[in-house]
């Protein structure tokens, strides 16, 4: 059976990662709809801006830890994995199947939070008193 703890924290999870998601896609959406800059590169911008939500939130909300060193270090290379993830999983999608980037980015968004969340749960914040 799922624990009380458990639940409480996928569902934080769930609303501190709707925010740094619907942040991630706005950001990239609007750099590629509005500016020059490329879907690749928008991606980034949208992702750093959700990554900064994410470490607050889920450190404060989420997971309710101090942000040690060791929580930063972690995160920063779960948020690394995660964003060379996404990057893939988004060229592949444009460049190769020609999915229009709003689809892809879409893709992008729902998949990598979940295994963030694992991630973060069992590594990052793990290593936290």
């Amino acid at each position: 059976m799922l624990s009380r703890e458990f639940i409480r924290q996928v569902i934080t999870f769930g609303f501190v990662g709707v925010a740094a998601t619907a942040t991630h896609y706005v950001v990239a959406l609007l750099l590629t709809d509005f500016t020059t800059v490329g879907v690749l590169l928008a991606n980034i911008f949208g992702y750093c801006a959700a990554v900064s939500i994410s470490i607050f939130g889920h450190s404060a909300f989420t997971y309710r830890k101090k942000i040690t060193a060791t929580v930063v270090r972690r995160f920063v290379v779960v948020s690394l994995s995660a964003l060379a993830a996404s990057e893939a999983v988004l060229y592949i999608l444009v460049s190769c199947f020609d999915v229009h980037h709003r689809i892809a980015l879409a893709v992008v968004v729902a998949i990598i939070p979940v295994v963030s969340f694992f991630l973060n749960k069992f590594w990052v914040y793990a290593a936290s008193h």
